[in-house]
Order: C-alpha cells, then sequence, then structure tokens
C-alpha cells in the first residue's frame, strides 16, 4: 500500500499509510500516520469510541493491530523487493489507554538477515509520556504476489 504526504491539517508533513479503505481488516483501524525518527519511526492513529473495550479503555484487540502495523511501518524500507508476514509478536501490557487521545507507536529494527526482521518498541500516549505496552516481533520477507 503505498503512503501519501500529507498536505494540511493537523498530520501536516506526515504520511498517511492508509489513505483509502480497501476492503481489509486494517481499513477498521483508521488512518496510520507515521515519520522516520531515527533509529526507527513513529506511528500514529486517532482513537475513538469504536476502539474501545467494555470498561471504557482502548481494547487491547486494537492495540495488537496496531502494533502489528507499526512493525510493518518498522520495516517499509527493507520491504522494496520482497513483502512480509508476521511470524511472533509479544506484547506486555503496561497501563490502559484512553479513546480520544492519539496513540503513538514506535517502533526500530533490532536485527535483520536475509529473510527475517526483529523489531521492538512501544506504544504511548500523551506524546511519550504515558507508555501502554511495550511489544517485539519477528516477521519474514516473503516474495509479493504477481
Amino acid at each position: 500500500m503505498a503512503a501519501i504526504v500529507v498536505e494540511d491539517g493537523p498530520w501536516k508533513g506526515w504520511r498517511a499509510w492508509h489513505a483509502k479503505p480497501e476492503g481489509r481488516f486494517v481499513d477498521g483501524l483508521g488512518d496510520v500516520y507515521y515519520r522516520d525518527e531515527p533509529p526507527g519511526i513513529l506511528a500514529c492513529i486517532e482513537t475513538g469510541r469504536q476502539h474501545s473495550n467494555g470498561l471504557g479503555f482502548l481494547h487491547g484487540g486494537f492495540l495488537m493491530g496496531f502494533i502489528d502495523v507499526t512493525m510493518f511501518a518498522t520495516i517499509r524500507h527493507q520491504l522494496q523487493q520482497s513483502a512480509a508476514v508476521t511470524l511472533q509478536c509479544s506484547t506486555d501490557f503496561m497501563a490502559a489507554g484512553t479513546f480520544g487521545k492519539p496513540l503513538e507507536g514506535r517502533g526500530h529494527v533490532v536485527k535483520e538477515t536475509g529473510k527475517l526482521v526483529w523489531v521492538a518498541g512501544t506504544l504511548t500516549q500523551d506524546d511519550g509520556a504515558a507508555l501502554l505496552c511495550q511489544w517485539h516481533g519477528l516477521l519474514r520477507k516473503v516474495p509479493r504476489k504477481p
């Protein structure tokens, strides 16, 4: 999925990765914005009531779905000639998230081999002040479908 540079509004200058609905699972998450923040990536998504659980906090499934998107945003440079699939993702939930505030995913590449990429990062709110999750994952590069 191609990213576009946002030209106006609060995300001006960021890249919008999920710029238009494609009838896939990630359409339910919402628009994802990202930018490089060496040594990795910062991905953000607006949150709303639709992302909450029965207790009124951000749903764990939503958080894990956004982690997966953040992992792929993190390795997008490694995917010029291939695609990838998630082999493993471990998530430690540290605190409850609040809907109505942007969710921030930070990720970086830990190690890369010919077919594997290890990544790690965090999910936060309040410009990084509230740590919600820490995560690490393993992705496998695969050939793109013709």
